[in-house]
């Protein structure tokens, strides 16, 4: 199992996630965050738009990003980096 940690950003604010997730692949992690993106999209006052949900490794590293309201173009993008990432 891999863990993911999961922080939501904006230009200037953070939200960081301390917890994480664990997944089987990177795969897994991506379409998580694929997730909470699409949720946070269809949010009701839409405060959330122009944030994006960064996925990061245990070490901290930047794996991928999903801007909230973009998923279908960052979706590509995401997947293409697990295809490139070593297991």
């Amino acid at each position: 199992m891999i863990r993911f940690f999961f922080d939501y950003t904006a230009r200037d604010q953070s939200l960081l996630d301390y917890q994480g997730q664990e997944f089987r692949s990177p795969q897994g992690a991506i379409e998580f965050a694929e997730t909470i993106a699409e949720n946070l999209k269809h949010s009701l006052s839409g405060i959330w738009i122009g944030w994006s949900v960064e996925i990061r490794n245990a070490e901290g590293q930047k794996f991928s990003e999903i801007a909230v309201g973009m998923l279908e173009l960052d979706a590509a993008n995401a997947r293409k980096s697990a295809r490139l990432m070593p297991r």
